[in-house]
């Protein structure tokens, strides 16, 4: 049973980093063994920090810095 819908080297589902100030893109990496992998492109580095709320993971990434 899949972790996570995705489908590997496609991009998120739901998610749309288009016209956003810092994400370039966002793709699935793959699923093994209850864990997930995702990347996130970027156009800057701004400071930023992951949460874990519920079962919901959070990104939380600077607009300004």
């Amino acid at each position: 049973m899949p972790t996570y819908p995705g489908q590997m080297g496609q991009p998120l589902p739901g998610v749309n980093p288009t016209g956003h100030k810092i994400f370039q893109d966002a793709k699935f990496a793959g699923s093994s063994e209850g864990r997930s992998q995702l990347g996130l492109g970027v156009r800057a580095r701004p400071p930023f920090r992951v949460l874990q709320l519920d079962r919901r993971l959070v990104v939380d990434i600077a607009h300004t810095w």
